[in-house]
């Protein structure tokens, strides 16, 4: 006997092939271990499986959300820049039409200043008008005294 124990050390009060040495598992019983952790990394596999095919109907679903939600972002962003751009558009127009606005305002500014300029001469001219028709009925006045001076002595003589 060469006194080994059943874990492999020595003690030489126990005898090679021990009672405690045969206490161990038989074949039967070893099976049976091995079945079931067999079927315990079954089913964690199993589980992982399910758990990845979940995550990736999940991914799939929120791929096809995003891509919606994107989609939706797209046309608006489509439906924005076309009113940006007929906002543009019409701005600019306006702006055009400002200017030819503008532009008749200061023809007719012009044109406002030359008739005012015009009525102030017209205006000149009908007062010296005046003062000259004034000054040709005083003179008319006069010679119509003088004529009436003439006629008074042409009939005393």
């Amino acid at each position: 006997m060469s006194g080994r124990s059943a874990t492999g050390g020595t003690d030489p009060r126990l005898p090679a092939r021990s009672a405690v040495a045969r206490a161990g598992y038989g074949p039967p019983v070893t099976a049976v271990i091995i079945v079931i952790v067999i079927i315990v990394i079954a089913a964690i596999a199993f589980v992982a499986y399910r758990r990845s095919a979940r995550r990736r109907v999940e991914r799939e679903r929120a791929r096809t959300r995003l891509s919606r939600e994107a989609e939706g972002h797209r046309q608006e962003h489509e439906a924005t820049a076309l009113r940006a751009r007929e906002s543009a558009d019409a701005a600019e127009q306006r702006v055009s039409r400002a200017e030819q606005h503008r532009e008749e305002a200061e023809r007719l500014e012009r044109q406002a200043r030359e008739h005012e300029q015009l009525a102030a001469e017209e205006e000149a001219s009908a007062q010296e008008l005046e003062a000259q028709g004034e000054r040709a009925r005083q003179a008319a006045d006069r010679h119509e005294e003088r004529a009436t001076e003439a006629e008074g002595r042409l009939e005393k003589l």
